[in-house]
């Protein structure tokens, strides 16, 4: 029954903070944000989407590279930091 369950799952929203990092952020002379990735979550995501499950990233954080990250992964879903 619980395998059944399993099955109907088509979406996996991830935060980037903590989830997908090991929480940590190193910040440059600039002020820039940099986050480390673990590249077998990387890997693990772009297979669910070749498979179709739908993957989307959330963020308090924004960045160009990140959204590249994601965008190379076939990760179209991807929301940062709301902007004023």
């Amino acid at each position: 029954m619980f395998l059944q369950k399993l099955k109907s799952i088509t979406t996996f929203i991830f935060d980037v903070d903590g989830v997908l990092t090991d929480g940590s952020v190193q910040v440059t002379d600039s002020g820039q944000s940099l986050r480390t990735f673990n590249i077998k979550d990387g890997y693990a995501m772009q297979l669910a989407v070749k498979r179709g499950y739908h993957v989307c990233i959330i963020s308090g954080g924004d960045g160009i590279a990140m959204g590249k990250r994601f965008f190379n992964l076939g990760i179209t879903d991807v929301f940062f930091r709301y902007r004023r």
